[in-house]
């Protein structure tokens, strides 16, 4: 008679993500037992397919219902990995780290039954890991809406099968993480967070005053002591209400590396980042490095890269960085997606077809109160028989039968230059009317987009074709001046001409000749390489050892820590 053996529950864990138990065989079993053979212990199939488990199933379906965890090379890298696994910004309880160990204290005591739950345990351990390194242990659509990568597909068993085949866990293991250089080195931010010290916190009240450079403050010693404690400068005199010369350089440096204007001044914006803890950094740091899991592996050998949070943008081609740029990105209200895509062409002189999120909040309203807003804005109003519509004649009840279209020109909402990309946000990177906004430190300002602040250069350096466009010809070509000047210059060899002509026919009538006043046209170009936008969102790092911050300007950082460890 056939003998079951029960499910043992082997760990307790907050998550209520529980291991599933397996049964194991006895001698009657209706399958060819395999015990002897390689210290195999053979797994009752019925009991373990009950538990709906496929992923397991399918695994101990490939080793024919047998445990697989007889090497203790293997246990003990599965159990060094998971018991480092805070070096990658994940907690080992979530891989049963502590009942494993146990487990392995014991190898040599376990029962049948016991090392049949142990190998399903180290299985599930492993399944659960390589998952998390590989795609990251949150679903971001569970955590966003306006998240556009593409899933992951990752194949955990062909992974942890040819680890255990193989005999070669660590290699393998080790190209399931990120390869990107910004993950490596927020990981090395995470053990340079966790080398200082941990002190009680002490922080600004809501009472302090704007510090000075030269002046005495009672806040000025706990200054001191931040600037010393995040090592932006080793402070001497740390007991002196003076704001010194010393103290104001480790507080430029300190404001520099968290994206602040580097003035020495100690406002609000400085005060509140001085008032981090380590603990709020290591996990910003955890939070950064479970989103660059999300992010592709491979971004390609020609992409644009942009930071939302550090407002921030660089060409990449073949490893080498080809530009910078400042960008400004979407406001909290009307955020910049997190999106990857691939370029399709570029706008010379592009018109602009205002969305219905901004026709409803900025534009109707300001219509309601005077017509003469589409006029101010340069807005051209279309029925669907693309007939131009009268401001005067437009009515808020009939406002959504028109689609409202800004004209091009330097002035206009996308300036002289828009870069098309597929996403499903209707999104894009394109030029600005608001060229000042560039010099704040500052720059959620937009509706969503991203502004750039070298456009042409960027179309130039997109459209690679020094012959055809270069960019003094992209300059010309979107600026009304150089066709104002060709208008002139027509003009006065027609008036040569017609010079000529009276001069041997003073008698001769000559109709004047006509020419069309100058506009700018929109210009469609395709482009000919393949070049990938990742427009993404991370707010720490590191560079040389120096620590970089930036704020967290749309309040993810906080919300993504709490899916992960609570």
């Amino acid at each position: 008679m056939n003998k079951l053996y029960l499910f043992i529950l082997l760990i307790a864990i907050t998550s209520c993500q529980k291991p599933t138990k397996g049964i194991v065989s006895n001698d009657n079993a209706s399958f060819f037992d395999l015990n002897l053979f390689e210290n195999k212990i053979k797994i009752d199939s019925v009991a373990l397919n009950d538990t709906e488990n496929k992923l397991l199933i399918d695994f101990y379906k490939n080793y024919n219902y047998q445990t697989v965890w007889q090497s203790e090379e293997h246990r003990n890298f599965v159990l060094q990995e998971i018991g480092n696994a805070e070096n990658e910004g994940l907690d080992p309880i979530d891989y049963w780290y502590n009942s494993i160990k146990k487990n392995e204290s014991n190898y040599d005591d376990l029962t049948d039954e016991q090392l049949v739950n142990y190998d399903l345990l180290l299985t599930q351990s492993m399944q659960s890991y390589i998952s998390h390194i590989s795609k990251g242990k949150v679903n971001p659509l569970v955590v966003y809406d306006d998240y556009d990568l593409k899933e992951k597909i990752v194949d955990v068993n062909s992974i942890l099968k040819d680890c255990i085949d193989k005999n070669d866990f660590s290699d393998i293991i080790e190209d399931c993480k990120p390869s990107h250089p910004m993950y490596k080195n927020l990981k090395e931010s995470l053990r340079i967070l966790k080398a200082y010290p941990k002190v009680k916190t002490e922080n600004f009240d809501s009472k302090t005053p704007k510090l000075i450079p030269g002046k005495s403050y009672k806040a000025i010693v706990l200054l001191k002591r931040k600037i010393n404690y995040w090592k932006d400068a080793v402070i001497t005199d740390s007991l002196s209400n003076v704001y010194d010369k010393e103290t104001v350089a480790g507080v430029k440096k300190f404001q520099k590396r968290h994206g602040l204007y580097p003035d020495g001044v100690v406002g609000a914006g400085t005060i509140e980042v001085l008032n981090f803890t380590r603990e709020q950094r290591i996990k910003q740091v955890c939070a950064n490095l479970e989103r660059w899991r999300w992010y592709a592996k491979d971004f390609g050998s020609n992409y644009l890269l942009i930071n939302i949070p550090d407002y921030s943008l660089v060409a990449i081609k073949d490893g080498d960085t080809m530009q910078k740029q400042r960008v400004v990105v979407g406001k909290k209200t009307r955020q910049t997606p997190v999106l990857e895509s691939k370029i399709s062409n570029i706008n010379l002189n592009p018109n602009w077809t205002v969305p219905p999120t901004i026709l409803a909040e900025d534009v109707f309203p300001d219509a309601i109160k005077d017509r003469n807003k589409f006029n101010k804005d340069k807005l051209k109003i279309y029925n669907w028989k693309k007939q131009e519509i009268s401001p005067w004649q437009w009515k808020i009840e009939d406002a959504n039968k028109y689609h409202y279209v800004q004209l091009p020109g330097r002035n206009s909402a996308l300036g002289l230059m828009k870069i098309n990309f597929k996403n499903k946000y209707s999104v894009y990177l394109h030029d600005t009317n608001h060229r000042d906004y560039f010099k704040f430190t500052y720059r959620a300002l937009s509706s969503g987009c991203v502004r750039l602040e070298k456009p042409l250069e960027m179309a130039e350096y997109i459209l690679n074709d020094e012959e055809n466009w270069p960019l003094e010809k992209i300059q010309d070509t979107t600026n009304i001046n150089h066709y104002i000047k060709l208008k002139k210059e027509k003009f006065n060899e027609q008036a040569k001409k017609d010079a000529a002509r009276l001069a041997k026919n003073p008698l001769l009538v000559i109709t004047p000749k006509k020419f069309v006043n100058p506009e700018l046209k929109t210009i469609v170009l395709g482009i000919k390489d393949d070049i990938f936008v990742h427009q993404l969102y991370w707010t720490a790092w590191q560079n040389n050892g120096v620590l970089q911050f930036r704020e967290d300007i749309y309040c993810r950082d906080s919300d993504l820590f709490a899916y992960l460890y609570y």
